[in-house]
């Protein structure tokens, strides 16, 4: 049994243990859905190392390099629960809407991790974005509504939206809604929003295209009439934006305002106003206070065994009066 443990405890495991967990951490960037068997095992690997060495070496498992040492091997096994449980997501959101977890693109996502993500609920109010000089994002202001809450919640790239664990963190990817209404006899009116490329990211290409009920493929651009001024400090606020929505379709071509409206084949399609979206990404992972809590504790470990070996008197030398 012991030379199991002397196997396992081997020096050369931990070099090959964190080989594979660097070779691991690059495939991960390569592919999220990797993470499973490139990192997870790497860390159960490391975790049983170094279990085996503190079985086997009573000197670590003595004063601060005990606490050190045990502080680590917790760190390790979470680690692993932590890409287990993990979950990464992508998601749009218009103003005035809610979030749709249909609307969800999952990036990354631990095998052991559930389905809450699909009943979180906000709702999309109105944002800002401050630019500096030579267009360079700097703060964003996300004003997020919650069921049986009076006041909204205002978010940011770094003050996210805390839902039952999932963090929702605004992100560059952002840009001009603008709100249609479709009219047809015998049917249903429609009333949806036009999620326009990123801006100012794509400020040069504002295009898309909608197929109305009747068949009618539509293209529209919107004009943005306010000229992108890289030389000062702006902010974007979609609806202090003057913008033109041009629509072509079923032969026809037109300019639109807010609140014009035209007949295209069989239905006339109005414009409301122009609003926004914003882009968030969703961010889950149960153990980061955890692996916060367990690194202090293995920082204070060390620094209580290094101050041990710092504060022991000294013995003095052979002829050296006291």
């Amino acid at each position: 049994m012991r030379r199991v443990l002397q196997a396992i405890a081997s020096v050369r495991l931990t070099l090959a243990g964190f080989a594979l967990l660097a070779v691991g951490a690059l495939a991960v960037i390569e592919d999220p859905a990797l993470s499973l068997a490139s990192i997870v095992l790497p860390l159960a690997l490391l975790g049983l190392n170094l279990a085996a060495a503190i079985v086997l070496r009573p000197a670590l498992r003595r004063g601060g390099l005990g606490l050190f040492h045990v502080a680590m091997l917790v760190f390790l096994l979470l680690a692993g629960w932590g890409r287990l449980t993990h979950f990464d997501a992508r998601v749009e959101v218009s103003e005035d809407g809610f979030y749709d977890p249909a609307l969800l693109t999952v990036t990354g996502q631990g095998p052991w991790h559930g389905d809450a993500w699909q009943r979180l609920q906000f709702r999309q109010g109105s944002w800002e974005v401050d630019y500096a000089p030579g267009v360079k994002r700097r703060h964003t202001r996300s004003t997020l509504w919650l069921a049986g809450e009076d006041a909204p919640r205002v978010v940011g790239d770094d003050t996210p939206l805390v839902l039952d664990g999932y963090r929702f963190y605004t992100t560059h990817n952002k840009g001009f809604a603008p709100l249609l209404s479709w009219e047809q006899e015998g049917a249903e009116p429609l009333r949806g929003v036009l999620h326009m490329p990123s801006y100012p990211l794509f400020e040069w290409k504002q295009d898309n295209t909608w197929t109305a009920p009747d068949g009618s493929v539509l293209q529209f651009h919107l004009r943005v009439e306010q000229p992108l001024e890289e030389g000062k400090a702006w902010t974007l606020s979609p609806q202090a934006v003057p913008a033109v929505l041009v629509v072509e379709g079923a032969g026809a071509r037109r300019e639109l305002r807010p609140g014009d409206s035209f007949r295209l084949g069989q239905g006339v399609l109005r414009y409301e106003r122009l609003t926004g979206w914003m882009g968030y990404r969703v961010f889950y992972d149960p153990t980061l206070i955890p692996l916060l809590v367990v690194s202090l504790l293995g920082v204070a470990g060390l620094a209580w065994h290094l101050w041990g070996r710092v504060a022991r008197p000294l013995p003095l030398a052979e002829g050296v009066p006291a």
